[in-house]
């Protein structure tokens, strides 16, 4: 079907913003053209994520035959919920982080955060939504509000411990059986798509006034997969949209 097939296409486009930023760190390329030119694509790539992630139980729906006005139905429920979430999220938890400020507890403040997150991805499954999705929402207003420099110090120690844990658990996830079983075709999948991504990051470079050096510095940095597609993939393997074997291979 269509809709899988861009879905797929759209989620291999991603990179890893967690590799790439910090192997350009490690070399102190940040702050060279293509290192700018990099981060722009990744940043860009995380927020193009979050609407992939909100779209796949929405063909899941689809692919379950539900018909088109309550496919309407449900798509409008979702925005509606969004839009309550983001904007009136926005203004009381910008209320509850003062009341907690004005205790000079750093633990509670903490906490608060945590809350917010187990709160909004709950939310967000209680529709049928990813709690990635939500995670990620309830990360966006925490980063709005007047207190996000300390939230972010707060959160600091543990950044590198659940990134750490996010990998584990996508590598303990992985079907090594389908690895062992037709190694030929994964390698070439996987050598097809550095290749391209290889190819068409350099194209975007030079057309940006890159020079060949720089280009293919942003081509090496950015052409890997992306971690979002696991979170992708297997929501959608979830609901249906992909079938098991089809979201282990890819």
């Amino acid at each position: 079907a269509p809709a899988p097939a861009v879905l797929i296409g759209l989620t291999l486009a991603l990179s890893s913003t967690a590799f790439a930023l910090q192997n350009l760190a490690e070399k102190g390329e940040l702050t060279m053209r293509h290192g700018r030119a990099a981060f722009s694509i990744l940043l860009f790539q995380d927020l193009a994520a979050i609407p992939l992630i909100g779209v796949v139980p929405l063909l899941g729906a689809g692919a379950t035959g539900a018909g088109g006005g309550a496919d309407l139905l449900e798509a409008g429920k979702i925005v509606l919920v969004l839009a309550a979430v983001c904007i009136g999220g926005r203004y009381a938890l910008r209320y509850a982080l003062r009341i907690v400020a004005l205790t000079n507890t750093r633990e509670l403040f903490t906490a608060m955060a945590l809350l917010v997150v187990i709160a909004v991805s709950l939310v967000m499954q209680s529709l049928g939504l990813s709690m990635a999705l939500g995670a990620f929402l309830a990360g966006v207003l925490l980063a709005d509000s007047e207190y996000r420099h300390a939230l972010e110090a707060d959160i600091e120690p543990f950044k590198g411990l659940l990134l750490g844990l996010f990998f584990m658990s996508v590598g303990m996830s992985l079907n090594l059986g389908m690895i062992v079983a037709e190694p030929l075709k994964v390698a070439a999948m996987v050598a097809g798509l550095v290749g391209i991504k290889f190819a068409i990051l350099y194209a975007v470079g030079r057309m940006n006034g890159l020079e060949p050096g720089s280009s293919r510095a942003l081509a090496i940095a950015v052409a890997q997969g992306g971690e979002f597609a696991f979170v992708i993939f297997a929501v959608a393997a979830g609901t249906g949209v992909l079938g098991r074997d089809e979201a282990d291979l890819l």
